[in-house]
């Protein structure tokens, strides 16, 4: 094949985006160029690394998800030659402030910040767990530098650097009789009981999945925390909807718990890292912004969400 790593940039960016027109914006080209590289990249290949979908931008074939997953680990490796010769006799130090979505913040921080730790020892991390609410007024104010958290944003004001796409998949008792199949619906699990997550952009977000189906969720219990509600489903009480799972397997007081793709189109928000235009970041945030999305590339958070179910790959 021939190629470029400009080529390949292109189409990583435009599968994280899962847009070829928000892939051009972040990196400021044309929606042309992002195009040309996907055509150039398929021909060579000799069959299609994306599905045009209406109404929904692109999204990975088959075959594409496989061809990204080798187009990261190149470019990671890359990413990391550029980062040790950028930093050859380069010290950075000093403090970091991260805002971060409470539920996001124990699944994806240890993951982020040991990295850093090990990159730039010398750096001092603090970190903010945070509502929607919460993160939008503490990068107002500058109490915090940066934040993890969930897209889409009011782009005039902030930049978002998507890191995943969060899918939406449902969380079972392990005894449940839907969670032997392959896949779940929101029209099955609507008369289940469910699990809501105490925040108001979660819960809105839920009931707007179920209200978009002309469905409406039987709401038994409400948590503060995912790590309740996890507990309760395993205890066979409910099912819940998540957007992200923990990357390690866990054990709960009592039963066990299956995750499942959930079928049909759904919105599924992006994770990333969102910083206001009108304030330049230290190089402290600039290196630990750039380990996010090294990391990202490199695949460490693909456990941490679950891929939609797509009937004609079965």
């Amino acid at each position: 094949m021939h190629y470029t790593l400009k080529h390949l940039r292109y189409i990583e960016a435009a599968e994280r985006h899962q847009s070829i027109t928000a892939a051009a914006e972040t990196l400021l080209v044309s929606p042309s160029s992002i195009a040309a590289a996907i055509d150039h990249i398929e021909a060579q290949a000799g069959q299609p690394v994306f599905a045009r979908v209406p109404s929904r931008g692109i999204a990975a074939t088959h075959f594409g998800r496989k061809f990204l997953d080798e187009i990261r680990l190149l470019l990671a490796a890359q990413a990391r030659f550029d980062d040790k010769i950028m930093n050859l006799g380069q010290m950075i130090d000093g403090t970091a402030r991260i805002a971060c979505f409470t539920p996001l913040a124990p699944i994806l921080l240890p993951t982020i910040l040991s990295d850093v730790r090990e990159r730039y020892p010398q750096l001092r991390i603090d970190v903010m767990e945070s509502t929607s609410e919460e993160i939008g007024g503490a990068l107002e104010s500058g109490e915090a530098d940066f934040a993890l958290c969930y897209g889409p944003v009011h782009e005039l004001i902030y930049r978002f650097l998507p890191l995943f796409v969060g899918y939406p998949h449902a969380a079972l008792p392990v005894s449940h009789p839907l969670a032997s199949g392959r896949f779940v619906t929101l029209e099955q699990l609507a008369p289940e009981p469910l699990v809501v997550l105490d925040l108001e952009m979660s819960r809105r977000y839920l009931m707007d999945l179920f209200t978009g189906r002309g469905l409406k969720p039987n709401v038994v219990y409400s948590a503060r925390s995912t790590d309740m509600m996890r507990a309760l489903i395993a205890a066979g009480m409910c099912y819940g909807i998540f957007n992200i799972r923990p990357m390690i397997e866990q054990t709960y007081a009592k039963g066990d718990l299956v995750r499942l793709p959930l079928a049909g189109e759904l919105d599924a928000p992006r994770v990333g890292v969102l910083t206001r235009r009108d304030t330049k970041l230290t190089p402290v945030c600039e290196a630990i912004v750039a380990a996010c999305e090294m990391q990202a590339m490199q695949g460490a958070f693909d456990r941490a969400f679950i891929r939609p179910y797509i009937p004609q790959e079965f």
